[in-house]
């Protein structure tokens, strides 16, 4: 398999732009050098190419500390955010602008139609498909959310948003974009200052958009998602493996999103799952039924690994030793 020059480039972390062009890896390879290696390593996106139209991609791209610039052209394609590819926590938002209309979908049903010339915004954090028609020259800046989550409130209710034609602030975040993406910059510090520039216009452009949208809107999409996790975790609470990637890998959302949403539910992931282990032993040590079963095969039936990590939590949470409840409630 050829060593492209992107590859090299990136993993040196060189801020210069870097060209891929799939012209330059022979034809018989081509293919499984994208699958295998641009697609999953550099853009985190599973590309499958249209049936009746080669596959062809030119790029120009940046990376920078917290952002990412690229342009170029490319073949009719789908890319996905597929379930494996989340795992690798990216969940930036992505700004595209292209000049032939795509289409962005959700497994949960969602979809945005973008026109030429709009600018879609999504976020990487969770499953979706983008659909490209031939021919397509595209421009687009991937900002990360720790940059844009100072800057926006309620974000996360942003995740998927569509800019008409000729948007003022985002004209010119396209603009700068472009004139940085020529340029060597001399360092990570000036790239940082850079991604930051990036981020405020992004900002701008988000928070002019967010009162347009009714708040019971933007809340009932929070709504279902934290509901859809807390019926997850029901179903899996007794899996030793239970953990934030489980349940976002199952719904189709960052493990960190999935924390975010019990967080701004007032309690944390881990606390809302040892609260629900520890409400359903406590019912068990209370049922004279389960008298005869050791305390010890409840606390590995509820879930919990070992048993110092459960006697810990079930002190914190009930203020005595699980041996201690059972005798007071047993006659």
């Amino acid at each position: 398999m050829p060593q492209a020059t992107a590859p090299a480039a990136a993993q040196a972390n060189v801020l210069a732009p870097v060209r891929f062009n799939t012209a330059d890896v022979p034809e018989a390879e081509r293919m499984a050098f994208v699958r295998e290696f641009y697609g999953p390593v550099l853009t985190g996106l599973d590309l499958a190419p249209a049936p009746d139209d080669p596959f062809r991609i030119s790029v120009s791209f940046l990376e920078l500390p917290g952002a990412w610039v690229a342009q170029g052209t490319a073949s009719a394609m789908v890319s996905t955010r597929t379930t494996a590819l989340l795992s690798d926590g990216i969940d930036d938002l992505t700004i595209c602008r292209a000049e032939r209309a795509y289409r962005v979908t959700t497994p949960d049903g969602r979809e945005m139609n973008v026109g030429a010339g709009e600018t879609g915004v999504w976020n990487l954090g969770q499953r979706s498909s983008s659909i490209i028609q031939p021919d397509t020259v595209f421009r687009s800046v991937q900002v990360s959310r720790p940059l844009l989550r100072a800057l926006v409130p309620n974000l996360d209710d942003l995740d998927m948003v569509r800019f008409a034609p000729g948007d003022p602030v985002l004209d010119l975040m396209f603009g700068y974009a472009e004139l940085v993406e020529r340029q060597h910059i001399g360092s990570e510090e000036a790239g940082r200052l850079v991604a930051g520039q990036l981020a405020e216009l992004a900002a701008l452009a988000l928070k002019r958009e967010a009162p347009r949208r009714e708040m019971s809107g933007r809340n009932s999409v929070r709504a279902a998602r934290l509901a859809a996790a807390k019926a997850a975790i029901h179903a899996a609470l007794h899996r030793p493996d239970l953990s934030a990637a489980t349940i976002g890998a199952q719904l189709g959302i960052s493990a960190r999103y999935v924390q975010v949403l019990f967080e701004e539910d007032g309690e944390t992931f881990s606390s809302h799952v040892t609260r629900l282990r520890m409400e359903w032993l406590r019912r068990m040590l209370d049922d004279p039924r389960h008298a005869h079963r050791r305390i010890s095969d409840l606390a590995f039936e509820a879930g919990f690994r070992d048993l110092s990590t459960f006697n810990r939590q079930f002190r914190r949470h009930f203020g005595e030793a699980p041996s201690a409840a059972r005798r007071r409630e047993v006659p």
